[in-house]
């Protein structure tokens, strides 16, 4: 329940959030379910999963936040049933509801519970593809993997087998047993067909796929997503944090477990350890780097801390998380003694922020109290320690409502969106919007509809494969994908009513805009203008303008 809370309740975050949404919306109103499209145009940068799911939640519910992140939310309850299926086979019924809850009250998962990308989804699909193998169900592992390739691309492959492969050569069992020809059969029977259909539609995918989005996204820096090799070094622990200590907490026996890597008993942790170590060092050495590309990695601390605390009982890594927890506790509810001042926030995130880290801060140490309770208690089954570590994250969308709202109204396009539709609906039917060598991701999916875009190379639409064919798509029929300086001509013409889009900080379109025509709204990304009016209708008073800067709709 408290995954979901709140799910409606703050805007899309652009740019992925609102891109996403966008090409599911697109999906559902075309019915369209083999070639995604975003503003019109083939975006074939991740594959189908994910948005057909998105686009069948909004045929049900509409084009609304939920319905945008409801796959992510569905994904990761699975990921729970899974988790929670496995571990009670192996550690009992005990084991079970302790594995179900440390996955849900992670950091990471939670936060991608309710955020419309494809992360959680592909972390199902590769928890279930590990677990398969795990219990000798090869054929099943890969129908799991090509369910992820389907999601996010070659990635569902290699984090299983990375991890699988390490484990084989370090416990000396059969690689080939990982590469069954019913497996190998079953994953080319899912996803050669929607890969054919879209190499038909568009020939040169299959050098896009591999060669663009997966060989030079892992090895150059085109991406801008460079970031040191240790870049995960502190995000991990963040991410997996309360469980994270638990899970560490029997790390000191590791020279036991690696000297008996050969013995049954030790092929157990050593497949956790390697679930998490090997893929992460792939991760690391990557040169595309994000917070979520961990997440497929919390379901193996997850094991591992119901593993320690069903083995070990409540008291297990009891003492690290109390002194843990009260430095985080007091770290937070000091926070605005020590958050940098020079970091760019709305007036409203900085008004939230404060109570939200105190409230955040007094449950952090409230959590200490308990696992010490309960560690040091009579408890066998250490239910106030379980409640301690599960209080931190559970009670993070009931505290953090104010903040998201915030956020979500800076990093979306809503507000533009909404004064946009608003001046639209006055200028009638042809109304149309022109994006000014911008293109706000959320914008078309909040008006309903894509937009034209003035662009000269078609990288504002934050697609790889729409820029890197730019110069075809715009001699698509009615592409959206304009002259740069095509927006002029319209400005002085203005052949039906259109508002203009721009960014913020474009000086020169603004002040030909402000020069011309009312300001509709302006925060801190984007500013929209109009609309203007064709020759023969007078144009409305020009109305005082508002002061600039901050991030609120003016």
């Amino acid at each position: 329940m408290l995954l979901g809370w709140n799910l409606n309740g703050y805007r899309l975050f652009d740019p992925d959030e609102g891109r996403n949404a966008e090409v599911a919306r697109e999906m559902a109103h075309s019915n369209d379910y083999v070639v995604p499209h975003l503003n019109g145009l083939p975006y074939l940068d991740k594959p189908i999963v994910y948005f057909a799911a998105a686009a069948a939640a909004m045929e049900l519910l509409g084009p609304t936040e939920a319905a945008a992140r409801l796959p992510a939310y569905l994904a990761t309850l699975a990921t729970v049933a899974l988790l929670v299926w496995f571990a009670r086979r192996r550690w009992g019924e005990r084991g079970g509801w302790i594995a179900g809850l440390a996955y849900a009250t992670m950091v990471l998962p939670l936060a991608y519970a309710r955020t419309a990308i494809f992360d959680s989804t592909l972390t199902l699909c590769t928890t279930a593809a590990i677990l398969s193998f795990w219990d000798d169900r090869p054929v099943l592992a890969w129908g799991a993997m090509a369910a992820g390739v389907l999601t996010k691309g070659p990635i569902a492959l290699a984090i299983p087998l990375l991890a699988l492969v390490a484990h084989a050569f370090l416990t000396g069992t059969s690689v080939r047993s990982l590469f069954p020809w019913r497996g190998l059969a079953l994953f080319g029977a899912i996803v050669l067909p929607w890969f054919l259909a879209v190499s038909i539609a568009h020939p040169d995918f299959p050098r896009y796929v591999f060669l663009r989005e997966t060989l030079e996204r892992v090895t150059t820096t085109r991406f801008h997503r460079t970031a040191p090799f240790w870049y995960y070094l502190p995000i991990v622990p963040v991410a997996a944090f309360p469980w994270i200590v638990p899970a560490l907490a029997r790390v000191k026996h590791w020279r036991e477990t690696w000297n008996a890597r050969l013995d049954d008993a030790a092929r157990e942790p050593l497949l956790l350890a390697c679930w998490v170590l090997v893929p992460l060092l792939f991760l690391s050495l990557n040169q595309s780097k994000l917070p979520q590309y961990a997440l497929p990695l919390m379901p193996a601390v997850t094991l591992a801390a119901t593993r320690n605390l069903v083995a070990g009982g409540p008291a297990t890594g009891a003492r690290a998380y109390i002194a843990v927890a009260a430095i985080v506790g007091l770290a937070l509810v000091a926070l605005t003694h020590w958050l940098p001042a020079p970091i760019s926030l709305t007036p409203e995130e900085k008004s939230a922020i404060p109570p939200t880290a105190v409230a955040l801060g007094v449950v952090v140490l409230c959590s200490a109290i308990l696992v010490g309770l309960g560690a040091y208690a009579r408890d066998a089954a250490g239910r106030k320690a379980i409640a301690g570590y599960a209080l931190v994250v559970m009670t993070i969308p009931l505290l953090s409502q104010r903040l998201l709202a915030a956020v979500g109204e800076d990093r979306s396009s809503a507000p533009v969106a909404s004064a946009t539709a608003a001046a639209l609906a006055h200028a009638g039917d042809s109304a149309t919007v022109l994006g000014v060598l911008a293109y706000p991701p959320s914008l078309p999916f909040y008006l309903g509809r894509p937009i034209a875009v003035a662009t000269e190379t078609g990288q504002e639409l934050t697609s790889n494969y729409i820029a890197d064919n730019q110069i075809r798509f715009r001699d698509y029929p009615a592409s959206p994908l304009l002259p740069a300086g095509y927006w002029r001509e319209v400005l002085v013409r203005c052949p039906v009513p259109t508002v203009f889009v721009t960014t913020a900080n474009y000086r020169e379109a603004r002040a030909a805009l402000d020069a011309s025509l009312p300001l509709l709204a302006a925060d801190n990304h984007y500013a929209a203008y109009g609309p203007c009016r064709p020759r023969g209708v007078s144009q409305p008073a020009k109305p005082p303008q508002p002061p600039r800067g901050g991030g609120a709709v003016r």
